[in-house]
């Protein structure tokens, strides 16, 4: 579920995996490029088998189909 804070998205339960040596993130149901440089700053999720809160900002979140 995604919660709005201004310019950024938040989504629990989010999960790290890595496929093909480049670090992905299974969130609502789809399976996308993990943004590490665009992250929010209180985001920590970085490694294979992070599971917690991803917070992106609203174009990336829309570019990749996340927003409802």
């Amino acid at each position: 579920m995604a919660e709005d804070r201004g310019a950024y998205l938040w989504f629990d339960g989010a999960r790290v995996v890595a496929w093909n040596m480049q670090p992905m993130c299974v969130v609502a149901g789809r399976v996308v490029p993990l943004p590490v440089v665009i992250l929010h700053p209180d985001c920590r999720l970085s490694a294979d088998g992070d599971v917690g809160r991803l917070g992106v900002p609203r174009w990336w979140a829309e570019q990749h189909g996340l927003c409802p």
